[in-house]
């Protein structure tokens, strides 16, 4: 997969990881200085060229940012444009957009372009391009739609609104700071709602198909994304439901599409595939890895928690032996069930997870 023409040298792996996490850098001076990890060579395709497509980001948007460099991640979206010249910067767990130039011959009408062409982003991930500065590609129904409101409080879906809404930013709430001109933009209060919904059909059709309550699937988008369509992690996980193409993706290939193989990365970056994939997959732990659970309270609980760590790791927590844990777990009340897993898990994410998906449920309308 590494390209022969690739000499990295000694930036650290550390510093890299950094930026796959979507973190801006602290005293990085060049991105040309890389080094690949020790067992490069054993990763998949898919988080190969993730890797490379970081470590190996253009001089020149290093030049511009420095330490403030950042790239997308699992709940953040950033997106160059104007020749590195301008950074969009979408938080989705905050619900905020940051649209930034520096060092442009022309900020202001640049600035002016990016709100735009932000306001108007394709809810495809594949039509836009986040490894280079290219141009948003402006076409089919914007993700952000419903989302944002222009300062007459009217929702922006339309080319003629984003425009509008665009001059009045940099003409009334620009901010600047020698070569920086930015504008920071909020979405609506009920964003997360509003993509919920976003993604309505695609759930319910998922959740009919595997027969997976539709609240369960809203919420792990939710705490695994926070509905950021174009989510990818450092470990190689993809979309909305963060889908793993080796381990998740495989066993939904194999077990329920009946095929060889496992979905790559543009497959995962398709909503309608990653919410299919995510959902027939915790179909195959209640149904395959978790079926000797009894109680379907209990067997929730425990695909939430196997959904992030594991099923394995689940049957750690009652017993080291699979059967005696899964007797444990049945002699258990629901509620005991999660108090154990909650206590001791061995993974404290594990632990957090099972809090953060069940308090998520809930509130789309589904009881744990």
């Amino acid at each position: 997969m590494l390209n022969k023409v690739f000499r990295p040298r000694s930036w650290r792996w550390s510093q890299c990881r950094y930026l796959l996490l979507g973190i801006p850098l602290t005293g990085c001076l060049a991105l040309a200085d890389a080094e690949l990890p020790e067992n490069f060579a054993e990763l998949s395709d898919d988080v190969q060229s993730v890797i490379l497509e970081f470590m190996f980001f253009p001089d020149r948007a290093n030049k511009v940012w420095g330490r403030d460099l950042a790239v997308s991640g699992v709940r953040s979206l950033v997106k160059y444009l104007d020749n590195y010249h301008t950074q969009v910067r979408i938080d989705f767990d905050a619900g905020t957009i940051h649209i930034e130039n520096r060092g442009s011959k022309t900020p202001l009408q640049a600035l002016t372009h990016a709100i735009e062409a932000t306001l108007l982003t394709p809810a495809d991930p594949a039509a836009v391009d986040l490894r280079t500065a290219a141009d948003f590609g402006l076409t089919g129904t914007p993700f952000l739609a419903g989302k944002v409101k222009d300062h007459d409080g009217q929702l922006i879906e339309y080319s003629w609104r984003a425009r509008r809404y665009a001059e009045y930013l940099v003409a009334n709430q620009l901010q600047q700071e020698s070569n920086r001109y930015w504008v920071s933009i909020p979405m609506v209060q009920e964003f997360q709602q509003v993509s919920a919904q976003q993604y309505g059909t695609l759930v319910q059709q998922a959740a009919i198909r595997y027969s997976v309550p539709a609240p369960l699937i809203l919420a792990i988008i939710e705490t695994e994304s926070s509905f950021n369509p174009f989510a990818v992690s450092p470990s190689g996980a993809y979309g909305l439901m963060q889908v793993m193409s080796r381990t998740a993706g495989k066993d939904v290939y194999e077990k329920i599409y009946q095929r060889s193989g496992s979905p790559g990365r543009d497959v995962l970056l398709r909503p309608e595939q990653n919410i299919d994939i995510g959902t027939a997959y915790l179909s195959i732990l209640r149904d395959r890895y978790l079926r000797d659970i009894q109680g379907t309270e209990k067997q929730l609980y425990c695909m939430i928690a196997s959904y992030n760590g594991g099923a394995g790791n689940l049957y750690k927590t009652f017993h080291s032996d699979r059967e005696k844990a899964v007797a444990r777990i049945n002699a258990m009340s629901a509620s005991q069930v999660y108090r154990t897993i909650l206590s001791s898990h061995p993974s404290q994410e594990s632990r957090n997870y099972l809090k953060k998906v069940s308090a998520a449920q809930a509130r789309y309308g589904g009881g744990t």
